[in-house]
């Protein structure tokens, strides 16, 4: 099955970025726009993985879980990769800090790196992905689209826990099912807890 490991969103940041891109989508671009059902944060793309494998990605998962403290993101702006002269990729992104969601995903990519999975070779960059080109764009669309964004804000993530998803292409765009979820409990909690004990 094809996989990734992400964090989904809430309802109200799903529809305050729809809503802030609606106006953008009404210049028919030639853009795959990412349905808001599926907007979500990718951790790591697994790509390609067998049943044993998913079981060893579960196992690991849970480990790196438990490391790290529930935190929280603040979804504002947006931007493009590689940049917004010719952008492939289109996104919402997050105001600093992001020390966390950076800790937890080199963590991951720690764990998985141990069980055989090959490292991305680019640096992490937290991002809501909300569309792909497919074609050439007119000019100064990439600049028009990072500025209807600038300075909005999309509301707050809060990232509780993180969950391994299955992603299928269907004729009607990706389709993503939850399989498994992994709750965070930092051990910051933890001492917290003993440290009240008498």
């Amino acid at each position: 099955m094809r996989a990734f490991l992400g964090v989904g969103l809430p309802a109200g940041v799903r529809e305050a970025i729809a809503s802030a891109i609606a106006q953008i989508r009404g210049l028919h671009a030639p853009v795959a726009w990412t349905a808001p059902k599926n907007l979500h944060i990718t951790l790591n793309f697994l790509g390609e993985i067998s049943p044993e494998q998913g079981t060893l990605v579960e196992r690991s998962m849970r480990v790196v879980a438990s490391g790290i403290d529930p935190f929280s993101l603040a979804a504002e702006g947006g931007g493009t990769f590689p940049g917004a002269r010719n952008p492939r990729i289109l996104w919402v992104g997050f105001l600093e800090p992001l020390e966390l969601v950076r800790q937890l995903q080199q963590n991951m990519e720690n764990a998985l790196s141990g069980a055989g999975f090959p490292r991305e070779n680019r640096p992490f960059h937290p991002h809501i992905t909300v569309g792909r080109t497919r074609g050439a764009l007119p000019p100064a669309w990439g600049e028009r689209f990072v500025q209807t964004l600038s300075g909005k804000s999309f509301g707050i993530v809060p990232v509780s826990s993180f969950t391994l998803y299955e992603s299928r292409l269907e004729p009607g765009g990706a389709v993503h099912t939850p399989l498994c979820d992994f709750r965070l409990e930092g051990s910051g909690k933890r001492e917290t807890r003993e440290e009240k004990e008498p």
